[in-house]
């Protein structure tokens, strides 16, 4: 069992962490009163209704109910315990924990040490690529026009042919190597020896929307195949659920309001240097419904660039197709022949480029025009083609996207509206697609303790305790901790009598409570919920005389 981290540390690690900050690593937030608003990562929805309030230290979503603190978002965002998210927070505010019994479980443990291999990699590669071992690397970027301000920006590397002193430092500790093959730094050849596998390539950073490397992508200088060579999935590492460059994108995407994605990194990279800030890659995969979800909570715009051929076209027609499932809207800006974006923005500049994405098409308008027939056609190709557009609307879940999209569909097919709602009616409707929120999460993270049993007259109690002092002066003169609670309530009102007389609130301690009660307390401090503006005092007593009564009762 973990060593419980003192709740002076934890403090200490809330003060320091702007939740603003955090929650700007996941979602898109802007200016709203006091406050930031944005849309909600935990369901989907078109008018932000997500909340953050930084003097608080709060969130909340009026639309879902998700509420908390920095510590809940983290958890619920990146899949991690309590432990994990105080962990990540206290690094990123300089805070040492102490540390944990040595019989805590190995996961979490593990996966950290993941993520410094990779970091120690990151090292190695940016100095070899300074060094004089780099030279060709840097020449290549040169020539491709990669300022140094952008190498930096995106934490470039090199991995030499030799190796590099990552492969050294690690020297011949088995468990470090057998981590560093578990997570692609290294391969293992025939006869056995290891290897690094990005040697003789420029090497791009993956991280996470935290800023942690998760892995790596590398472009092999010259001829030699593959040309580009992605991490292998790994405990860390899952290509179809992360945008390479999201991180560092971030504030451009903010300032946009729209998200333009490339398939390589040396794209993303270009249109980057060539101003074009609020680029990602999907790292060559087939666009993934978890990537544009991942896109979407950054941006109310997502803007896919495809090549001009029949290959870019068709490639369309399926993002459309995982755009639907995915519930988001997506435009498509197609290319010149021959031209990746790369290409295009190194060749014909930053206000062609621009204007290209200026002319995107909303792919839907795309996907229809792509399968009509057109006029005069046989009735057995308008039909396949009624049925081929019914079949891609009956997985949306959203009954307004749904609308929209048919009512688009019958207007480009030339067919009435109501009949995809019966060729939808006719098959089985799909159920809603839940919003992903464990994005690069550790499939061995323990799952969260359950609950504590708490009465309604308990719940509103201590609800009521969390939001005004003087309800706390109730239970005090009452004595209702000691006499009419059970365990886990008591603990929980002596936490929250603690937190009023050292910090003179209780949204430090939020995070503590039930995940039901965080949710109210934080939506409550931030003036919303049933007892915002009620008289908390005789909410109190009325709690501890139905208390009194049922302990009574009991007898």
């Amino acid at each position: 069992m973990a060593g419980r981290i003192p709740d002076d540390i934890l403090e200490t690690i809330r003060e320091r962490s702007s939740i603003v900050e955090v929650v700007s690593a996941h979602v898109a937030l802007k200016k709203a009163g006091r406050g930031f608003s944005g849309l909600c990562p935990f369901h989907a929805e078109k008018t932000p209704s997500f909340t953050v309030n930084e003097e608080r230290g709060l969130y909340h979503c009026f639309g879902c109910g998700e509420g908390g603190t920095v510590f809940t978002f983290l958890m619920k965002m990146e899949g991690l315990d309590f432990r994990g998210a105080v962990e990540q927070l206290a690094q990123r505010a300089g805070v040492r924990l102490p540390e944990e019994d040595a019989g805590a479980g190995p996961g979490r443990d593990e996966r950290s040490r993941l993520f410094r291999l990779n970091e120690a990699a990151q090292r190695r590669w940016v100095e070899s690529l300074r060094a004089a071992e780099g030279a060709e690397a840097r020449a290549y970027l040169e020539r491709r026009g990669i300022g140094a301000e952008v190498v930096e920006r995106y934490g470039l590397g090199f991995c030499p042919a030799s190796g590099s002193s990552f492969l050294r430092a690690l020297g011949g500790r088995r468990q470090a190597v057998d981590a560093a093959l578990a997570i692609g730094l290294l391969g293992r050849r025939d006869d056995g020896r290891v290897y690094e596998r990005q040697w003789g390539r420029i090497t791009f950073p993956i991280r996470d929307g935290t800023g942690r490397i998760v892995g790596f992508g590398g472009r092999a200088l010259g001829d030699r195949q593959p040309k580009y060579l992605n991490s292998p999935e790994s405990p860390l590492f899952h290509k179809g659920s992360v945008l390479y460059g999201l991180y560092e994108a971030r504030a451009a995407i903010r300032e946009a309001d729209a998200v333009v994605m490339v398939e390589g990194y040396m794209d993303a990279i270009a249109l980057a240097q060539a101003g074009i800030g609020n680029v990602v890659a999907n790292l060559g995969t087939a666009l993934t419904e978890e990537q544009l979800r991942l896109a979407r909570r950054f941006a109310a715009q997502v803007v896919v660039f495809f090549d001009g051929d029949r290959a870019g076209q068709a490639a369309a027609v399926r993002a459309f197709e995982v755009a639907a499932r995915a519930g988001v809207w997506v435009s498509g800006a197609f290319l010149p022949d021959g031209e990746d974006p790369d290409s295009f923005v190194r060749g014909r500049g930053t206000e062609a480029t621009r204007a290209l994405l200026g002319a995107a098409v909303a792919l839907e308008d795309f996907f229809f025009d792509s399968i009509s027939p057109g006029p005069g056609t046989p009735p057995a190709q308008r039909a396949a083609a009624v049925q081929r557009a019914g079949e891609v609307l009956a997985v949306v879940a959203d009954p307004v996207r749904f609308s929209l999209l048919a009512r688009r569909a019958a207007e480009k097919l030339g067919v009435d509206e109501a009949l995809f709602r019966e060729l939808r009616a006719g098959g089985r409707r799909p159920a809603a697609r839940p919003v992903r929120r464990d994005e690069g999460a550790a499939p061995d993270v323990a799952a969260p303790a359950p609950a504590p049993k708490l009465t309604v007259e308990e719940m509103v109690l201590l609800e009521v305790m969390a939001l005004d002092r003087g309800a706390c002066g109730v239970v005090v003169e009452a004595e209702a901790v000691e006499r009419l609670f059970g365990p886990a309530a008591a603990a929980l009102a002596g936490a929250i009598l603690d937190a009023w007389d050292d910090q003179g609130s209780a949204a430090a301690m939020v995070h503590r409570f039930p995940p039901e009660l965080e949710a109210r307390v934080s939506a409550a401090l931030m003036g919303q919920g049933p007892y915002a503006g009620a008289d908390k005092v005789r909410i109190a007593r009325d709690c501890i005389d139905r208390l009194g009564a049922r302990r009574i009762e009991a007898r």
